[in-house]
Formats: structure tokens, C-alpha cells, sequence
């Protein structure tokens, strides 16, 4: 028996060729060591495609039939994969478990929470009858998550909430190692620095040896206490978050930390564009169930208000309304979101009547909690949703009264970058149709020739190899790669205003560097006006011109970002600044 929860030992993963017709199989994981004792947290952090996610995939025995597997992976001293599916199939769950990346598809939409927790518990003979729902009850309010949520269904929970309840579920069976697969991914910094803070908490409290796997450093440094860096699958570094932010042995350690910005390093200077105002948002107010009406006599052309009366809407469900609340360590009550002030005698607006502008030339970061109106005010721009009242302009133009045929010519200069990679790419396309399809559809380019020219220039401005990438579909792609193929598709018609909402927080630092400093050397060569929704305000203050902080769909502060991070002026603001991990360990607030 060894002193250890986990240990992973010269570990090998194989792949068959792609095409199926033999040759060399890839090579993926080159020896890999890693080992973790009882209540450690270890950090595994490295780039997009350096075989982070397959390490623990082969650790759970849940790589594909492709996959060629050697080496041992000890749970408490016995090794788990020697004896393959047959071998690991008693240990999954009970001993070692998984959380998967992305909560927000984690769970069956048409059964409710407790019940998927109660399956688990009933197939590993746990638990039974009352006694599941019981242990399925005393998970949820384990992880922080309010009585009654496991009544609720997927889709009435916010995505905190659902990532608080995928680790419930991981922990169902009371593993002695968890395996945490980008767990705080596209989730805001509250929220973030709240899982966070759970993870910590439950390896404590249950002795549980934790893998982290991230992509963001500063989570890493926050959360973890020793680390292990990842490249073209082998481990380059291993040791202590401190010693490796301060004393780093092997170069590439030394970059990713460099690349992680600093969110106290930001420069005291003038960043005040002179462009002309591309963008022009005046108070606008979208509420979810209600018509737009035109606009009376007088107003400006094109734009609408609610002056008449309407119909009662009924209210649609956001990611940020929720009724339930938070008890956190210290048994403080927490609101899962604000309540929108005049939502007792109106209508809650997702957007509550916000002035906005974005000139040539200019990256403008909008930031705020999840639920807090950011991603509709972007939809509203580019006439995805209907606005109730005010104003949009774009390059002059009023766009809110404007048919979806009428939108059409302006398509084109104006670019949308979705959140989500999974559901932005088709996966009947191979990429290069993909990245080709708003050429066609904007009738760019006089012939394929020219087109597949124009393609391969925007797959090597995000860092991807057109003679590698182009033939592939995106369920071979790692989440980074699907992003930078979603920004190369709305790059690739350099438009003069780009909406951005979170379009690095899938990507490692390097590539995340790379596409922030190409959209930064775009804005700058081409004006093009750049509105990038982000929950890091670490990313905002080094690259943003200004910060605008928004608030149950209000703004509530705006300016440029050395005033914002040194001098705010609400306490909202602070809270946010207060809960962005820092990549120096000498900062952790999580543990």
C-alpha cells in the first residue's frame, strides 16, 4: 500500500492515425508522473492540445477505443487500468471521479438534478429509496445549493449553481480523488472565486486529494499549492506555485507566467480614442416578453420606446435570475444575483436603459456578473433581440426599427464572436467551410482560390496551422481550438465593429495573448471598434481602452482602467477586483 490517494506512472496514450489507414499511431502522453497525497491539491495547467484532459480521461479509463494506454494509475495502491474497462469499472465514482468540462451541458435537460444524483447513487449501490434522496439533499446543501434545488430541472439553474452541482454529483459516491476538468470555465469572477473556494473547502473537510485542470494561472496559484506544467505531452515542470512563480526552471514556465496578466500592473496612461463613434447606445431597455413599439412623433428616426401600454410579460428565465441563496462558510447569506430595483412595480429588465458608445479604433470591456444584461446588450446591437426602448446606432445608422432583409448589408461590418464554441460551430462542417461560409454568404472573393487564401490567413492569425486544421471537424478540436476557429470565422471579414462576448475565456495564456494582441493590433491598423464582453478584469485593464461595469442591467461605473482597479467608486466594483485570482501565490485568498 502507498501513503498516496493518487499516482500516475510513467503513463503513455497512443492514437490511431486520423484517416484510418494505417501508419504510425500519434504519440499524445510521453511518460507522465504525477502523484498526489490525501487532501493535496495539484494544479495541471499547460496549453490547448498539450494533453491535460487526456491525462485524466486515462486516469478514469474513458479515452475512446482509439486510444492505445500504458503505464499504471495507483488509487490508494491499486492500479485501476491494468486490467482495462473490467479492471477500473468498480472504482469509477466510488474511488476516483470526474468533473467534466462545462456544466452547462453536463446534465440530462429532461429529468431533474436530484434525480441524475440519485441514479448515480443507485448504480453504485450506495444508496437507495429514501436514503438516496436523503444523501442526494445533504450533496446540494454540501456544495452551497439552496433546499430544494433537486426538484429543479438543468435549465432553472444558473451556471454557479449547476457547477456546484456537477461536483455534488462527482462527490455522490465519496471518492478519495477528484478530478476537476476546467471547472470555473466562462463562469464570472464571484462565482469563480465561490467554486473555488468550495473545491478548497471540500479537500479539506473530506480529505480528498484534488486535480485541477485549468488553463488560468491565477486560479492555479489561488487554489492549488503545488502545480505541474504541461507541454506537447510531457510534464517540463513540476514543484510548489510559489517556487514556480518565482523561481521558474524551465523556460516555458517562465511564459505562461508572463503571459497571465497582472491585474495590479496596469500603466497610469491616457487612453482616450480620437476615432469617430462607430457604436452610439442610448438609453437602451430590453425586457424579455415584451413587444417593441415604434417610436412617436419627434423622436429619433428609426429608434422605439414603450410609451403605450402593454400586455403583462411573462418572464423569461436568465442565467442570472434565480430565487435560491447561498449559504457560504462563515454561514453568511449570499444572493445568487441583484434583484433589479424596480422590479416590484415593473417588469425586471435585463437591460435597464444604458448609454454606451465605442468609437474607431477603440476596445471597449464591458464586465459584470453573470445574469447582469451583458450578453443581451450585445444581442440587442446586432439585432438578435429586440430592444423595448432606445436608441442604437451603428456608423450612423439606427438599427432598432430595421428588418431582418435591411440588417443584411450591414452583416458584414458588423461581427458577433458567441460565447459558446460548442454550439457556434456546426459539426457537419469541416472548418475550412466553416471559416469559408461568410465569405459565400458576403460574396468575398472571386474564386475558391482566393477564398481558401483568405481562410489560411485568418486560421494563422488565431494560431492554427491551415494544413493541420482546415480538413478537421470541430469534434476533434480541444475547446481552445474550436474558439480561435469561432474568432478566425467573424475575423476572416475584418469587420469595423466586432461584439466579443468571452472570446478568450476558453483559451490557454499563450493563444489567449496571441488573439488579445491581435485584436489590439486590428483595432489599431483597421479602426475597427471592438465591444468585448469578459468576466476577467485582468484581461480588460491590460488590453481595454475603457471599462464599463455593469450591474442588474444597469452601468454602474465606467472609465479607463488604471481608475477603475486603483480608484473604484462603488463597492460592486471592488467586489469584483477582490475576487479575481492572481497568478502570485502570496495573493491567495481561496485557501
Amino acid at each position: 500500500m502507498t501513503g498516496n490517494a493518487l499516482e500516475i506512472r510513467d503513463l503513455n496514450v497512443w492514437f490511431d492515425p486520423r484517416d484510418g489507414r494505417g501508419g504510425e499511431p500519434v504519440h499524445t502522453l510521453r511518460g507522465i508522473d504525477l502523484s498526489l497525497a490525501p487532501g493535496e491539491r495539484v494544479g495541471l495547467v499547460g496549453e490547448s492540445g498539450c494533453g491535460k484532459t487526456t491525462t485524466i480521461l486515462a486516469a478514469m479509463g474513458l479515452l475512446p477505443a482509439t486510444a492505445t494506454v500504458s503505464g499504471s494509475v495507483l488509487v490508494g495502491g491499486e492500479d485501476v487500468i491494468a486490467r482495462g474497462e473490467a479492471g477500473i469499472r468498480s472504482h469509477r465514482w466510488t474511488d476516483i471521479a470526474m468533473v467534466f468540462q462545462g456544466a452547462m451541458s453536463a446534465f440530462n435537460p429532461v429529468r431533474t438534478v436530484g434525480w441524475q444524483i440519485r441514479e448515480a447513487l443507485e448504480v453504485h449501490k450506495v444508496a437507495t429509496g429514501k436514503a438516496a434522496v436523503a444523501r442526494t439533499r445533504e450533496l446540494l446543501r454540501q456544495v452551497g445549493l439552496p433546499d430544494g434545488t433537486d426538484a429543479r430541472y438543468p435549465h432553472q439553474l444558473s451556471g454557479g449553481m449547476k457547477q456546484r452541482a456537477v461536483i455534488a454529483m462527482a462527490l455522490s459516491c465519496e471518492p478519495r480523488v477528484l478530478l476537476a476538468d476546467e471547472p470555473t470555465t466562462a463562469l464570472d469572477v464571484v462565482v469563480q472565486d465561490q467554486i473555488l473556494q468550495l473545491l478548497v473547502r471540500l479537500s479539506r473537510d473530506l480529505n480528498l486529494a484534488l486535480v485541477l485542470v485549468t488553463h488560468d494561472l491565477g486560479v492555479v496559484a489561488q487554489a492549488c499549492t503545488r502545480a505541474a506544467v504541461m507541454r506537447e505531452g510531457e510534464i517540463v515542470e513540476e514543484g510548489d506555485v510559489d517556487d514556480l512563480y518565482r523561481r521558474p526552471k524551465h523556460p516555458y514556465t517562465r511564459e505562461l507566467f508572463e503571459a497571465t496578466p497582472n491585474l495590479y500592473d496596469v500603466p497610469e496612461v491616457d487612453r482616450t480614442a480620437d476615432g469617430a463613434d462607430l457604436l452610439q447606445v442610448r438609453d437602451l431597455r430590453v425586457v424579455y416578453g415584451q413587444k417593441a413599439r415604434r417610436a412617436r412623433r419627434g423622436a429619433v428616426p428609426g429608434a422605439i420606446d414603450f410609451t403605450d401600454p402593454a400586455p403583462t410579460p411573462i418572464a423569461t428565465p436568465t442565467e442570472g435570475i434565480a430565487t435560491g441563496r447561498l449559504r457560504s462558510d462563515d454561514e453568511t447569506v449570499i444572493a445568487l444575483t441583484d434583484a433589479d430595483e424596480d422590479s416590484t412595480t415593473a417588469p425586471a429588465a435585463a437591460v435597464a436603459g444604458i448609454d454606451l458608445v465605442v468609437r474607431e479604433g477603440e476596445l471597449v470591456a464591458l464586465v459584470g456578473q453573470s445574469g447582469c444584461g451583458k450578453t443581451t446588450t450585445l444581442q440587442a446591437v446586432v439585432g438578435m433581440q429586440p430592444a423595448t426602448s432606445g436608441s442604437i446606432r451603428i456608423d450612423g445608422t439606427e438599427v432598432t426599427g430595421l428588418s431582418p432583409r435591411q440588417w443584411r448589408p450591414l452583416r458584414r461590418d458588423v461581427q458577433l464572436i458567441y460565447q459558446d464554441p460548442y454550439e457556434a460551430l456546426d459539426g457537419h462542417l469541416r472548418i475550412q467551410d466553416l471559416v469559408m461560409e461568410p465569405l459565400q454568404v458576403h460574396r468575398i472573393g472571386s474564386s475558391n482560390a482566393e477564398r481558401r487564401a483568405l481562410i489560411a490567413e485568418a486560421l494563422l492569425d488565431v494560431g492554427l496551422d491551415p494544413e493541420v486544421y482546415a480538413t478537421r471537424f470541430p469534434h476533434e478540436l480541444s475547446g481552445g481550438q474550436r474558439q480561435r476557429v469561432a474568432i478566425a470565422a467573424s475575423l476572416v471579414l475584418r469587420p469595423r465593429l466586432l461584439l466579443a462576448d468571452e472570446p478568450v475565456s476558453m483559451l490557454d495564456v499563450s493563444v489567449r495573448t496571441g488573439v488579445l494582441q491581435l485584436l489590439d493590433r486590428l483595432r489599431r491598423e483597421h479602426r475597427m471598434g471592438i465591444l468585448m464582453i469578459t468576466h476577467d478584469l485582468s484581461t480588460a485593464a491590460a488590453y481595454a481602452d475603457r471599462i464599463v461595469v455593469m450591474r442588474a442591467g444597469r452601468i454602474v461605473e465606467q472609465g479607463d482602467p488604471w481608475q477603475i482597479v486603483n480608484d473604484p467608486r462603488q463597492e460592486y466594483t471592488r467586489r469584483l477586483l477582490e475576487s479575481v485570482p492572481s497568478p502570485d501565490p502570496l495573493r491567495r485568498d481561496a485557501s
